[in-house]
């Protein structure tokens, strides 16, 4: 990659981050450059100590600035992914550990339209 094209995605992951710090300062993040053609920013909130309620104001201001979000629920790993896309911009990754019981599990949950808005 060469270095221009670089220093673009790496400014839209700095942008997206001056967002993320705002609503949300302590989650745990790292960025892929190398996934999509924006690179992806995954926040992890297992052991962030942060409520959902931090993570709804950060999916609200997010939706404001275009993304859009889907669900998809992983009862195997523990966790419920919410991925938000948005033309131009890197995609971010939201995982929020859930808990459920493993024997009852549902294998076809499907991926769904998810707004932080409607919350």
């Amino acid at each position: 990659m060469n270095p221009r094209h670089l220093r673009h995605r790496l400014e839209k992951a700095a942008k997206l981050l001056v967002i993320v710090q705002k609503n949300t300062p302590d989650v745990s993040c790292h960025f892929d450059e190398d996934k999509g053609s924006d690179g992806q920013l995954v926040l992890d909130f297992a052991d962030s100590g942060m409520s959902r309620s931090k993570m709804d104001s950060l999916g609200k201001e997010l939706e404001s600035r275009d993304y859009t979000f889907t669900e998809k629920k992983s009862p195997w790993i523990g966790q419920i992914n919410y991925t938000g896309r948005a033309k131009d911009k890197p995609t971010i990754v939201l995982t929020l550990p859930i808990h459920q019981d493993r024997l009852a599990i549902n294998e076809a949950a499907p991926e769904k339209a998810h707004r932080f808005a409607d919350s």
